[in-house]
């Protein structure tokens, strides 16, 4: 089955969820959320001195549910990022590169997206939360998306940020609009430059044929509305960029359509490049100081998804695995329904790589 009929079936049959990967190792699922809890806190969370260029800063984060929440004033004081307030809205929005972060508050708590991509994990670590009614960041969203990263002293209690050393490219969105009476289209892709223009070219070819038969295909389907009886039909396209670092892109893509029934569905794409020669980077390119990858990928997946895989299935490595590389590691994902029911949502397993291979080995030495 080819990836177009793979997504009208996921179309048919299931609905939108939207997520995201960690920094830290270990393993984590993502599931679907347009939202989350407002937290108004009671109580008085343990406090965390925050440092940069090793100065104090007057401002300090908290400790709320085990992770670290860093004042979003601290991102305009310190690192210099302008923030915005849209009052029709009630959305903050503070930009770091190609990279702009949404946080729409309600009575609902704080919706979170990066680019219009949201972001979101079952474990609460992306989590923007109102505190005190002043707006806190995770550290893990700050260190996963926008290039920001920390060393913690765990007996001072104190956290020294810095930025972390990207790649020397930047990253502009192109949005495809084939709206029509049928379907609402909006296709968002990234476009590279700071490139050779073959490296670049080669990249972005790849993300406009994407996005384009994406385009296509939903014009296609849209066509078969009947219009006496059915409401008009929705696609978009979205992405995140993971991880821009160490001469390596990976980038997700989400497309998500409705044709009618309960739920519409999201298909999933991960794309990881070497920005040395544009040449798309499998998971043996990765993993190859590893003779015996796929036995101890297996292994880790089988134990990893034995709680959520359906009873037929065994959640370990397919012939073909789908992933993308996280500040975290790697992260191997699994389309809706493909092991586990719709309230797993797209489940992704993210481990560190010296979890997998060799000790001391460099999985990107080979891209710089």
């Amino acid at each position: 089955m080819n990836k177009t009929m793979k997504w009208t079936s996921a179309v048919l049959a299931t609905g939108v969820l939207f997520g995201g990967t960690g920094l830290i190792g270990g393993n984590s699922v993502q599931a679907a959320t347009t939202g989350t809890k407002t937290v108004k806190q009671a109580v008085q969370q343990p406090s965390v001195v925050l440092k940069y260029k090793g100065q104090v800063l007057t401002q300090q984060g908290k400790i709320v549910d085990g992770n670290t929440m860093i004042p979003l004033t601290v991102l305009r004081d310190a690192f210099g990022l302008a923030i915005q307030y849209n009052s029709t809205t009630k959305t903050y929005s503070v930009s770091s590169d190609s990279v702009k972060l949404n946080m729409e508050v309600s009575d609902y708590g704080v919706s979170t997206d990066l680019n219009g991509y949201y972001i979101y994990s079952m474990t609460g670590n992306h989590e923007v939360k109102m505190i005190n009614d002043r707006l806190y960041v995770p550290f893990k969203l700050l260190n996963d998306y926008l290039g920001i990263q920390g060393v913690y002293n765990p007996a001072q209690k104190w956290l020294e940020l810095s930025k972390k050393v990207m790649n020397d490219i930047k990253i502009t969105s192109v949005t495809l609009d084939k709206s029509n009476k049928n379907a609402s289209i909006k296709v968002q892709y990234p476009k590279i430059s700071g490139l050779t223009d073959e490296v670049q070219n080669t990249i972005n070819a790849a993300f406009k044929k994407e996005a384009e038969l994406f385009a296509s295909e939903a014009e296609k389907e849209a066509s078969r509305r009947d219009g006496t009886i059915e409401h008009k039909y929705d696609y978009s396209q979205t992405y995140v960029v993971t991880f821009n670092r160490e001469g390596v892109l990976s980038i997700v893509v989400d497309q998500y359509g409705y044709s009618g029934g309960a739920h519409g569905g999201t298909m999933r794409e991960g794309h990881t490049f070497s920005l040395k020669d544009g040449k798309k980077i499998e998971l043996k390119d990765l993993l190859k100081a590893e003779p015996n990858y796929k036995q101890k990928l297996d292994k880790m997946l089988k134990q990893s998804t034995k709680d959520i895989a359906f009873p037929e299935s065994t959640g370990g490595l397919s012939e073909k695995p789908a992933f993308f590389v996280s500040e975290s590691g790697l992260a191997i994902f699994y389309q809706q329904y493909e092991i586990a029911p719709y309230a797993a949502g797209i489940p992704t397993y993210t481990f560190n790589f010296s979890s997998i291979l060799p000790k001391g080995t460099n999985p990107f030495a080979s891209f710089k």
